[in-house]
């Protein structure tokens, strides 16, 4: 091939030759793929498809290439190969594994897709989440509704949020540099844990009650028990209780959650929880992931 040819081949994409419609067959742990080499056009000098190209590779006795590596899941890395995109079945499951298929055959641009598809990053998400939660919400006395419904004006929420939906079903982004850590517990963990803050949370609502019983002119009782903060145990990423107040949730750094509904409707939408214990009297609740209790 005259060295014009191979740059019109090679620099222009151009098939003068009739060589990148040849076909090669790739024996992939087992599983037979048969492809064009204008597929692997792009990766002359590649680790692995390279040798390839250059007929360098080791054969198997019926002439195909062998790549030992996972038969299946090749198929959508060919796929890739083949138009640039990621596509895999709705109910996919195996983000792992593919990942690491691809980062053996070191295809930066597959990578970089995988990481990006919302699938992905919400099995990374619901991996790292504790298997149950228990959250305690203190029901506001009527003296705090008040406070909080002047506070946050006439239409009752606060001013930051009217433009914002009200809740994505979305979790908070992740990367691979930057996985979500959150320790694991167990749901018998999380209910021995429910009951030691039960009781640390009577003791202090009833030292709260002495004292303003106690006072003169002092408030309603109910209002020391209603002015707890609110409790996320074990704390979940994307949570956090505000702590000017106590009396409010923010999710994902924008949301404001401002009641135990609100909350409890975040964690079975965005996080995937399910309801197993409500007490709607005292603001408590009990969820875990489905499947673990």
């Amino acid at each position: 091939m005259s060295a014009a040819v191979t740059w019109l081949q090679n620099s222009l994409g151009i098939d003068v030759t009739g060589e990148w419609a040849r076909h090669i067959n790739l024996n992939v742990g087992g599983t037979l793929y048969t492809t064009r080499r204008y597929t692997l056009r792009e990766l002359k000098g590649h680790r692995i498809f390279g040798p390839i190209l250059e007929n360098r590779a080791h054969r198997c006795e019926d002439g195909s290439f062998l790549i030992d590596r996972d038969g299946t899941l090749f198929r959508y890395v060919i796929g890739y190969l083949r138009d640039g995109h990621l596509s895999v079945p709705d109910n996919f499951a195996e983000w792992d594994m593919l990942l690491q298929e691809v980062r053996y055959y070191d295809l930066p641009g597959m990578e970089k897709s995988i990481m990006e598809r919302f699938e992905f990053q919400r099995s990374v998400f619901r991996r790292n989440l504790p298997h149950g939660v228990y959250v305690w919400w203190p029901p506001a006395s009527p003296q705090i509704e008040e406070k909080a419904t002047v506070a946050s004006g006439p239409s009752g929420r606060l001013a930051a949020t009217p433009s914002q939906p009200p809740f994505s079903s979305s979790p908070p982004p992740i990367t691979d540099s930057a996985t979500v850590r959150c320790a694991t517990h167990g749901a018998a963990a999380v209910r021995d844990l429910t009951r030691g803050l039960e009781r640390e949370d009577m003791a202090t609502a009833a030292v709260g009650d002495a004292a303003t019983s106690s006072s003169a002119g002092a408030a309603s009782p109910s209002l020391s028990s209603a002015s707890l903060p609110v409790r996320i145990v074990p704390p979940l990423p994307g949570l956090t209780v505000e702590a000017a107040s106590g009396r409010r949730v923010v999710f994902r750094e924008s949301q404001v959650l401002q009641d135990l509904d609100q909350l409890v409707t975040v964690l079975l939408t965005a996080y995937g929880f399910s309801i197993q214990h409500w007490d709607n009297e005292r603001g408590r609740v009990l969820l875990t992931l489905p499947g673990l209790m």
